[in-house]
């Protein structure tokens, strides 16, 4: 349990690295931030939460920066969240509803997500409750090329390139998707999960490696997710030796999709929102970020999310804001319009 002087001294270190990016020396803390503490008082503080794993030092000559568990303790006990203003809620709504269609609508919220947190934006595409998988085939377009088309019970139809680092011969292709057809056919969408997938490639064994790219692209169809504004995590010092990594995972809507769910986990509540810091991913690529995701609904049903991906030095409380008042919006636009029509 920290005591008011810690909460305090935690709170500048976090707001000040937020802003600066530098980490954060108890002269910086005693300038700024009127604690009424002589810089000995706050170094001594500062070495305290140090011990506590709320902070830690990347250089011994440097100041400190907050952990994972000091971020944890800084939005759970500490964060301060302003709402909009009620002027900039009625406009980002009125930019939602001029949307002209579901995929114009989730584009939209990304970037004004992205806008306002200053942030990459994700946008979880909505997935009707109860909807199967109505056809799938496979079709040779070369020997190292397929095209997998899906049909689903709502109508939609996605088409995605399958690439092959081995050639497979016709009658190969149609093998496969016979087997993947016994498998998935009338199956839920809902009931995909990575786990069920993964384990229907080590099931049909030969080809495990194809199979595991073609259900990837069952589980997440062209359109799952809406991404806007990945330069932002370009421009991250933290990320300059490792953004290709994180731009390589968000190009791929599979692995994109699964941490998402992962991300809500087994809230339901419309609106929740949820954060993960750090280490707290388990995708070592995500490893120094975080997520601010909130959920939107259709009807009664929570239908997908809107987040926010940063480094885990971004402005939490802007953060949960955006996501919040765009998610509302969201909801709020799928149930002035006909029902059914958000899941198109």
């Amino acid at each position: 349990m920290l005591n008011q002087r810690q909460r305090d001294i935690l709170r500048a270190v976090v707001d000040d690295y937020v802003s600066t990016a530098e980490p954060v020396g108890s002269r910086t803390l005693s300038r700024k931030y009127g604690l009424g503490l002589s810089p000995a008082t706050i170094r001594n503080a500062l070495a305290d939460l140090e011990d506590e794993g709320l902070l830690r030092q990347p250089h011994t000559s440097a100041g400190r920066v907050p952990s994972d568990q000091g971020y944890r303790v800084f939005v759970e006990e500490l964060m301060a969240l302003s709402p909009l203003a009620p002027s900039v809620r009625a406009d980002l709504l009125r930019r939602q509803a001029e949307a002209e269609d579901l995929r114009d609508l989730l584009t939209q919220t990304a970037r004004l997500a992205a806008v306002l947190s200053g942030c990459t934006a994700i946008v979880r595409s909505p997935r009707p409750a109860g909807a199967r998988i109505r056809a799938l085939s496979l079709v040779p377009v070369t020997d190292r090329k397929l095209l997998l088309v899906v049909v689903s019970s709502t109508g939609a139809v996605t088409h995605r390139q399958v690439l092959l680092e081995e050639p497979i011969a016709p009658e190969e292709v149609a093998a496969l998707a016979v087997g993947l057809q016994q498998h998935l056919l009338e199956r839920p969408l809902d009931a995909l999960t990575g786990r069920v997938l993964e384990g229907l490639a080590e099931r049909m064994g030969r080809h495990r490696d194809l199979i595991r790219q073609v259900i990837g692209r069952v589980e997440a169809p062209d359109d799952a997710v809406v991404i806007a504004h990945t330069a932002h995590l370009a421009r991250q010092p933290e990320f300059q030796q490792r953004v290709d990594g994180l731009l390589d995972f968000l190009d791929r809507p599979d692995r994109v999709l699964r941490w998402m769910q992962e991300v809500r986990g087994g809230s339901s509540s419309p609106g929740a929102v949820t954060i993960r810091i750090g280490a707290e991913h388990r995708d070592p690529e995500l490893q120094g970020c975080s997520v601010v995701a909130a959920s939107y609904t259709i009807g009664d049903e929570v239908a997908g999310e809107v987040a926010v991906l940063g480094p885990t030095r971004l402005d939490y409380a802007t953060a949960v804001t955006a996501v919040s008042a765009l998610a509302a919006g969201l909801s709020e636009v799928f149930g002035a319009r006909l029902p059914g029509e958000g899941r198109q």
